[in-house]
């Protein structure tokens, strides 16, 4: 937690309000600190256990900021790997190291200080307010005694002074920033050739029985039908069950009666418009042009020359109404832009505006019928009455339904017919899917592939728990088949393995042909145009790159910003070349022929200081994290690894 919240801090008050608004969040479950029994201890520091139910509650936590991060990509299986269970536990570890550091070196928080940082709690405030009695009943709520939140506050507020500590004692020499302008801010100046992996040079090459058999034995994953699993399912949702529920009419008009006078159409107005376009920022010319042509349609409009609608289809620049003679049909208040809203709810029936200016330009509004503030009829609300009354209803059912297919389907764990009977549903089946899930249906849920692949489903053959989709939505599911993973026979995947093969001997071919290219150009012995010729291709053009650059391959990038220009005495400015294989299997020659350090000058004050504080940073991170890794290395750390799964 200390060190998610370092990294974002910018000074010791910043790190505490920050940690202070988790605090709701950290309130959920803490009543268990206080539940009767033993709990098994996960690690000791310096003789301090962590129990097993703080560890849980961590990994929970982190489950929720994960879920809350990522959305729809969050999968459950991200923290059931072991390395991001351990590096749970890992950062409860420096948490109690921090703790019993600075309690040791003497931190102290006073009753004052800690005080006001309570008071600043949202969740303990009332309109805006601490509120002492709101305090004691939330803590009181989560089974949790003063003494306890304070002293974990006290000891939040304490670690944060020692952050400080290294934020103040970190600093940024002219020299450091000098040369991390001088890198950053680099640029390389380069051309490449590119040897590429083509099969044509291959397709008359003969692939033997026996490198496809060694070819196909050595990368079985790459021909494998991975383990799949089909389930039966029943699904219960709030929706399907209003679909059979009958709405008794009586019961509609009732509802109706108690509604009427909140079934209130808002006030609507019909109009025609006429826009002459112009910009917002428009300069003196095209405003004068503008109005010119807004007076021209005036000018005839009052002569009755031609009529609205003439004139719209005429001079309107509103494509979506022009051709309708600018008609805009009934609109409710706030649909149109303000100033247009402002006229045409201000007008008469028959009235036509002045010019109005909007972002779009300028308006001429006709207002041709105004429909009045008025009742909704019951035939038009009837829908979605009847939609409110099911849902009422069906959502009791849901609840009902939802105990009793959780009772049976556990009563009787190897069918879901008992349970699907007495909830009068149906027992689904899906397709086939791996572990990945599946495009379409319940399987596409991370829940629903966790559970399938599941020990108490998959190897014991039982109904699973039931797995909420979302408030009203849920199902159980049981395997009916299982296809444990497979390879495909060699017959049915030779071709795939043969251009496995060619695919590889493309690669080899294009690197030992840059490599040799590469030894003889640096050698001296073939210039680096002649290199070109002898395999009939052509250098790029001469490019500047930074490191962040995407204008060439980011392995290009990365291998010319290794090019140490000067090494070996070489002369500033000579040319350099080097060569690196490219993911997609292509070997490219680098011709670096400049280098153009970065100039701190070229920034101004505001840039400097910004790097600077960027730089500081990256200090402080660097120093406190080798503070705590010594106190680690120093202390007395226990992990009992059979109580981490």
């Amino acid at each position: 937690m200390l060190q998610s919240i370092h990294d974002q801090a910018q000074s010791w008050i910043a790190w505490v309000i920050v940690g202070l608004l988790i605090i709701p969040f950290a309130l959920w479950g803490i009543n268990s600190y206080f539940d009767g029994g033993a709990s098994a201890v996960v690690a000791e520091v310096n003789g301090t256990e962590i129990d097993l139910r703080d560890y849980q509650r961590s990994l929970q936590q982190q489950r929720q900021k994960m879920r809350s991060l990522l959305g729809k990509n969050y999968r459950p299986e991200m923290m059931e790997s072991p390395q991001m269970r351990r590096a749970v536990l890992d950062a409860m570890i420096e948490n109690d190291l921090l703790s019993q550091t600075v309690e040791s070196d003497g931190f102290r928080i006073s009753d004052g200080l800690l005080f006001s940082q309570i008071q600043q709690i949202e969740a303990f405030q009332h309109d805006g307010k601490f509120s002492p009695t709101l305090y004691e009943q939330i803590l009181s709520a989560q089974g949790m005694d003063k003494s306890f939140f304070e002293g974990g506050l006290r000891s939040d507020l304490m670690q944060s002074q020692l952050l400080t500590g290294f934020r103040h004692s970190s600093f940024v020499t002219g020299r450091e920033l000098r040369e991390a302008v001088r890198l950053q801010q680099q640029k390389r100046s380069l051309r490449i050739l590119t040897i590429p992996a083509t099969l044509e040079r291959l397709e008359s090459q003969q692939v033997g029985d026996e490198e496809i058999a060694a070819q196909y034995e050595l990368n079985a994953a790459a021909y494998e039908i991975p383990e799949q699993v089909g389930l039966e399912y029943i699904e219960l949702s709030v929706a399907e069950i209003a679909n059979e529920i009958e709405v008794d009419e009586a019961e509609l008009k009732m509802l109706y009666a108690e509604r009427k006078d909140g079934m209130i159409a808002d006030e609507e107005r019909d109009a025609n418009h006429i826009l002459i376009e112009l910009a917002e920022d428009a300069d003196d010319k095209a405003t004068n042009a503008a109005e010119a042509r807004m007076s021209e349609v005036i000018q005839k409009l009052s002569a009755g020359e031609v009529s609205f609608e003439v004139l719209a289809v005429q001079y309107s620049d509103d494509p979506g109404s022009a051709n309708t003679g600018g008609d805009l049909g009934f609109f409710p208040r706030g649909i149109m832009d303000p100033e247009f809203d402002e006229v045409a709810f201000s007008m008469g029936v028959g009235e036509v505006s002045e010019p109005v200016r909007t972002p779009f330009g300028l308006h001429l509004i006709r207002l041709n019928e105004i429909q009045a503030e008025e009742i909704r009829p019951y035939e038009e609300v009837r829908g979605e009455l009847s939609a409110e009354l099911k849902r009422r209803a069906a959502e009791d059912l849901f609840f009902e339904y939802a105990e009793t297919i959780a009772n049976i389907a556990y009563e009787k764990p190897d069918s879901l017919d008992g349970a699907a009977r007495e909830a009068g549903l149906a027992v689904k089946q899906s397709g086939l899917f791996s572990r990945q899930g599946a495009t379409s249906g319940v399987a596409t849920t991370p829940e629903v592939v966790k559970a399938a692949f599941s020990g108490m489903v998959l190897t014991e053959g039982k109904n699973s728990d039931p797995i909420e989709l979302a408030e009203d939505h849920m199902v159980v599911v049981r395997v009916r088949a299982h296809l444990p993973a497979t390879r495909k026979p060699l017959d049915e995947v030779r071709q795939q393995v043969v251009a496995a093969i060619l695919e590889q001997r493309a690669r080899v071919t294009a690197k030992s042909s840059g490599v040799e290219l590469l030894e003889k150009v640096q050698g001296g012995e073939l210039s680096a145009e002649a290199a070109a010729e002898r395999l009939e291709l052509q250098w790029g053009e001469i490019e500047k790159i930074g490191r962040s650059s995407h204008t060439v391959a980011p392995e290009v990038v990365a291998r010319a910003f290794r090019i140490n220009h000067q090494a070996d005495g070489s002369v500033p400015g000579q040319t350099r070349y080097t060569g690196t294989e490219l993911r997609g299997g292509d070997y490219v020659l680098i011709e670096l022929s400049a280098v153009d350090d970065g100039d701190l000058s070229s920034m101004d004050e505001r840039e400097q200081e910004s790097l600077r504080r960027e730089l500081t940073n990256q200090n402080v991170k660097r120093h406190y994290q080798s503070y705590i890794a010594s106190l680690r290395d120093q202390a007395e750390v226990v992990v009992f690894e059979d109580q981490l799964n």
